[in-house]
């Protein structure tokens, strides 16, 4: 287990630059501040694998020099890693190899470009706030560079855009991880978001089969995003297949007794149909996928009287239909 980094470092001599994404940099494909900078720098690529996120990490890393020379750096990032942290295991190790090569040229400008916000907005945190041994290295690293004059900038780029560099050092990050793992030790941090995120899925793929677990497989649903909370509150409980605007949700729970049931929960009792077509019994699968009444807003927001149930993952869709439905039963309401 890696210890949890006590020291405090000096927080006043760090790296000239640490530039974060710039507003729509995913959209302009990362090329342009790349291009900017002076070819004749050395360069570091560098990128973190983990399997699911959390597995057999490893760190790869590409370092040019300015005559265009290049060496491949791999390291072993531990059994349980995340991405951020193989990612910083990478630019630890290339930093140590940069710095340990005999009379390299100092002169030059270092540009360090990583794929990862997340480590790069750890390190913008600067030296006295970071809290593990690896980070905590590469600022002692970065302060040893800065020491000699020589500029330093650490650039985030997207990955997958079509950067070649950027691309050489995902494939040495996917080779490393296949590196032996046992002697790499795990911080507590790692190991605490592995037993959360296993703990996790084995509960979601214990979720009883289902309505819910039909539109969502295994997922969790995120808030429900651009309408207000009675519209909010609507799409949750039409796909959770408990809507108190049902008829045969109500009737299943005692809150609509008729004549000739009390209470049940049969799909089949005439307590349980639905209000506006009298069809079949208001269920959330009715409402959103059957209804005839709906058909023309289905239509118009789908494109189809017959979604599929993972359409109905959309926010926008589900509370239209809500909607459309309460508007129905209000018609049904409003005396002639």
């Amino acid at each position: 287990m890696a210890g949890r980094w006590r020291g405090v470092l000096p927080p006043g001599c760090g790296p000239r630059r640490l530039q974060g994404p710039p507003a729509g940099a995913e959209k302009k494909g990362g090329g342009g501040a790349v291009e900017s900078f002076p070819a004749d720098a050395t360069w570091i690529w560098s990128d973190g694998s983990a399997e699911e996120g959390v597995h057999r990490g490893g760190g790869g890393a590409l370092i040019v020099t300015h005559d265009g020379a290049t060496r491949e750096v791999r390291v072993a990032a531990g059994r349980l890693c995340s991405s951020t942290r193989a990612e910083l295991f990478a630019l630890r190790a290339a930093l140590e190899d940069l710095t340990s090569t005999p009379d390299r040229d100092t002169a030059r400008p270092i540009i360090i470009c990583l794929d990862s916000k997340a480590a790069l907005a750890l390190l913008k945190n600067g030296p006295a706030a970071q809290r593990t041994p690896v980070a905590a290295d590469i600022w002692k690293a970065l302060q040893g560079i800065s020491a000699t004059g020589q500029p330093i900038q650490l650039q985030w780029v997207p990955a997958h855009c079509g950067l070649p560099l950027n691309e050489r050092a995902d494939g040495l990050a996917k080779e490393a991880s296949a590196l032996p793992q046992e002697d790499t030790p795990i911080d507590v941090t790692t190991v605490t978001r592995a037993a959360a995120r296993s703990a996790s899925a084995r509960w979601r793929e214990a979720w009883p089969d289902g309505w819910h677990k039909e539109i969502w497989g295994s997922r969790l649903p995120g808030p429900v995003e651009g309408e207000d909370r009675c519209s909010a509150i609507d799409v949750h409980q039409l796909r959770a297949g408990h809507w108190s605007c049902s008829e045969q949700y109500l009737h299943r729970i005692g809150r609509r007794p008729s004549p000739g049931c009390e209470q049940c929960g049969s799909v089949r009792c005439p307590a349980a149909l639905c209000r506006v077509c009298r069809e079949e019994a208001d269920t959330p699968r009715h409402v959103l996928l059957r209804c005839p009444a709906l058909a023309g807003r289905r239509l118009a927001r789908v494109g189809t009287i017959h979604p599929t149930v993972t359409e109905l993952q959309d926010d926008g869709v589900v509370a239209a239909l809500a909607a459309g439905f309460r508007a129905q039963l209000s018609r049904l309401a409003t005396p002639p």
